[in-house]
């Protein structure tokens, strides 16, 4: 049963990155956290065998989906 409800929400995300903005929405701008500033493109994160980064610079302009996997 859990994996069934995995595999839903993990199929609803997928299908959600492939929905555009909407009118008005590309420039807009959310403040996360005060204590941070610039955009996600000033940057990266490392591969998950921590061996490469992978600046976020190189996406700016495309439809991206960040996925937070973090275990609790």
């Amino acid at each position: 049963m859990a994996r069934l409800l995995r595999a839903s929400c993990l199929l609803s995300l997928l299908l959600a990155g492939f929905v555009p903005p909407s009118r008005g929405q590309e420039k807009s701008k959310t403040d996360c956290h005060g204590g941070v500033s610039g955009t996600i493109y000033e940057y990266g994160a490392l591969t998950i065998n921590g061996e490469e980064y992978i600046p976020f610079k190189q996406y700016a302009g495309k439809y991206i989906l960040f996925v937070n996997v973090a275990s609790y």
